[in-house]
């Protein structure tokens, strides 16, 4: 008995081009997954800190990245003991000296900056703000914001746009692969 001969001959030397096609849509999702997900944790750096305190308190200190708020704490004006200017030198080769107006409450040191200040006026203007408000709190309100998110916009955004290339990419690879399919099974049909 012979066996029955396949319509088209079988090139085993020749790969599918869906399957070449197929293998590369899987590995580039793959490849865009880590920049994705990468870039969209650096875009969510909590670097912008605001302090809101209405008149007569309480005081409400929050952080935020690009993409998500949280709070840090919420204080009654006799929670809150000082302010002041705290300094220190980089880490870098050539410290300098920086700066960070830091809460001093009862529940511990609370900073005002997420990232250190380089010009001490920038803390020492804030330092004032904020005694300025405490010394006549049933008169005012006070809100201090800090944003520190440019850098994290730079890097999270330039990891999320290789990753979303690298998906587009992938969806053109899908589309192809579809392509090259529909072609394979017109010429096995055919």
């Amino acid at each position: 008995m012979s066996e029955p001969t396949p319509a088209i001959p079988i090139d085993d030397d020749k790969p599918l081009a869906s399957r070449s096609t197929a293998i590369g849509t899987v590995a580039f999702i793959i490849l865009a997954l880590p920049f994705l997900v990468l870039g969209l944790w650096l875009l969510d750096g909590k670097s912008r800190m605001d302090l809101r305190c209405g008149p007569g308190g309480p005081c409400t200190l929050t952080r935020s990245g690009w993409l998500t708020r949280e709070p840090v704490a919420t204080l009654p004006l006799d929670a809150i003991q000082s302010v002041k200017v705290e300094r220190t030198k980089s880490a870098r080769r050539k410290s300098v000296p920086i700066f960070r107006p830091e809460l001093m409450t009862t529940q511990g040191k609370l900073p005002l900056f997420a990232q250190w200040a380089t010009v001490e006026s920038e803390a020492t203007a804030v330092k004032e703000q904020v005694e300025r408000y405490l010394a006549s709190p049933g008169s005012q309100s006070l809100e201090v914001t800090r944003d520190d998110r440019r850098s994290s916009l730079r890097v999270g955004g330039a990891f999320t746009g290789v990753g979303v290339g690298l998906l587009v990419f992938s969806l053109w690879l899908a589309w192809r692969t579809r392509m090259h399919r529909r072609v394979e099974a017109a010429r096995v049909a055919g």
